[in-house]
């Protein structure tokens, strides 16, 4: 009775003190909220004069971001090892991606920004007078909320789609990378107009204070479980939004894929970051006949780039925190599967250190089978056949990231025809998001929605206006006024807009009719042009032997 007691008060106290940590975030929650009201009102405001909308604005902006890349990179480059260790190689993900998105903004703005005019579909009685165009038109102040694993990288590479298409925005870095959040806010206080581009600091009392504001869009990188969180924020305003999550990126090996590539190239994109990367490879389905090969050549290469103990490796960084270390041993050791490199016995917690794992023989049920692993883990299961492979990649989310090893064509079409996914590579691994500036790069289903990089980024961030301008050389409207309609005004509007003035087999009469008389056309051309002594001639020249 005693025991219980005593249980009793520890566990009373052990609430009291919770309640009394959620009474203060909102305290402080409702007071940031407040503040930040202000801060979104002042932004707003500076908006609606037509600052941003300037093209000059935008190319000084986005100089403004090259310069700083330019002049801090030794800052950011300690900054992002300091966070998440690794050697120098590390720190140009964050940097390589930011200056390219943005020469390549400055090189194409004038075209992105210039009204398009639509040729008119509807036919020349419809289309008289009139010029269809669609304006790009900035949609407003932006939200961006951005992740801790490529910190700068997922902070600036949408702001520079947002800052092309003539927005303010406000970032908010992860706190779970404090240094880098530190420089991201250097950066924007130094190099870009702070009237209309600010950063925010904190952890989740600001991130909710920020989510309560109105935005007129909202761009979240980060987990489908803050991703429904951020979207529930947005309905409220009925904000619009992008969502880059992430999910279980199968990469899929048949019998007749080339396996030194498949090593090389896989290795590239677990091994980045320690496998923290949205798109990197989740797991592989290799076909039987080459399991043991890639799985031999796979290993082999993780102890000849990072030893027996990855710890004393320089290129081998470190997971964010202890708890999502934590969290990565527990899916090794629950796996069921044979570790092949690594293991959880080789891990720190406390040192946030977690080796390449590669695990072989992973059942389906094994919960590193249901959730992304987002670390430096790597399930490798054999197939019997690729009808197999798909069935259990079926059987899935869709992921935001979908990697084919074939050199059987009519197999990688039957791949990427019935695996949908955000994006694909075949017989490579993330190079999708880096070979090529325009390509676009977004989720779909339970991997996100919405897309940026190049125009694509910049028509996201973008209200793209629809406008016609119709002459006044006459004042008639599309139709007179309904005193003025003639009788048979319905029955041509119908033949017109709807059934067509002639049938479906009439159409494919006069098809064949226009074909025959343009044949008999041609035949009574050659008759004449043989009859005469140039067709003679050249009559000869060509059955000349």
């Amino acid at each position: 009775m005693v025991l219980d007691t005593v249980g009793q008060r520890a566990a009373e106290a052990g609430f009291a003190k919770v309640n009394a940590g959620r009474e203060r975030d909102e305290a402080l929650t409702q007071r940031l909220v407040a503040e930040y009201g202000k801060t979104v009102e002042g932004m707003r405001a500076v908006f609606k004069t037509g600052r941003s909308k300037d093209v000059e604005w935008r190319r000084q902006q986005l100089l403004g971001l090259r310069r700083a890349f330019h002049e801090m990179h030794e800052e950011i480059g300690a900054a992002v090892l300091a966070d998440l260790g690794g050697d120098k190689m590390r720190a140009l993900g964050d940097m390589g991606p930011v200056v390219g998105d943005a020469e390549h903004a400055l090189k194409h703005l004038d075209a992105w920004t210039k009204p398009k005019t639509i040729p008119g579909t509807e036919g020349a009685a419809m289309n008289f007078g009139n010029t269809s165009v669609i304006r790009p038109t900035p949609k407003g102040i932006i939200l961006i909320v951005a992740p801790w694993n490529f910190p700068l990288n997922m902070c600036f590479q949408p702001l520079v789609a947002a800052l092309a298409a003539g927005n303010g925005a406000m970032l908010k870095p992860s706190e779970m990378a404090p240094n880098c959040a530190a420089i991201i806010q250097k950066i924007v206080n130094t190099y870009l107009d702070n009237d209309l581009v600010k950063v925010t600091l904190g952890a989740v009392p600001e991130t909710t204070a920020l989510l309560a504001q109105k935005w007129d869009h909202i761009f979240y990188t980060g987990n489908g479980c803050i991703g429904r969180i951020v979207m529930e924020a947005a309905a409220k305003h009925l904000t619009p939004m992008t969502l880059e999550l992430g999910g279980k990126s199968p990469c899929i090996i048949d019998s007749t894929a080339k396996i030194d590539a498949a090593v090389n190239r896989i290795f590239f994109a677990k091994s980045m970051n320690c496998g923290q990367v949205c798109i990197a490879p989740d797991y592989v389905l290799v076909h039987e006949s080459k399991k043991e090969e890639f799985t031999k050549k796979f290993v082999g290469q993780v102890k000849k780039s990072f030893g027996e103990d990855h710890k004393a490796s320089p290129h081998w960084g470190r997971i964010i925190n202890s708890r999502h270390a934590q969290r990565l041993t527990g899916l090794i050791e629950s796996s069921g599967g044979q570790v092949l490199s690594g293991g959880a016995e080789k891990a720190d917690v406390q040192e946030k250190f977690v080796p390449m794992t590669v695990i072989k023989d992973v059942p389906l049920a094994a919960p590193i089978m249901h959730e992304e692993i987002f670390g430096p883990i790597l399930p490798i299961i054999g197939v019997k056949s690729m009808e197999e492979a798909l069935s259990i990649v079926e059987e899935m989310e869709r992921p935001l990231a979908l990697y084919v090893f074939s050199e059987d064509k009519k197999f990688v079409e039957e791949t990427l025809t019935r695996i949908t996914s955000g994006g694909a590579a075949v017989n490579s691994a993330m190079e999708q998001i880096i070979a090529n500036k325009e390509l676009p790069f977004g989720g779909t289903g339970a991997s996100g929605f919405g897309k940026y990089h190049g125009h694509a980024g910049f028509e996201e961030f973008s209200h793209m206006r629809s406008v016609l301008y119709k002459t006044t050389m006459h004042c008639n409207s599309l139709m007179p006024p309904p005193e003025a309609q003639p009788a048979w005004m319905y029955d041509a509007g119908l033949k017109m807009m709807v059934i067509g003035f002639v049938s479906d087999s009439t159409r494919r009469k006069l098809k064949v009719a226009k074909w025959v008389v343009g044949g008999i056309a041609l035949v009574a051309f050659v008759k004449v042009a043989l009859a005469t002594s140039a067709g003679h001639g050249l009559l000869k020249l060509a059955t000349r032997k």
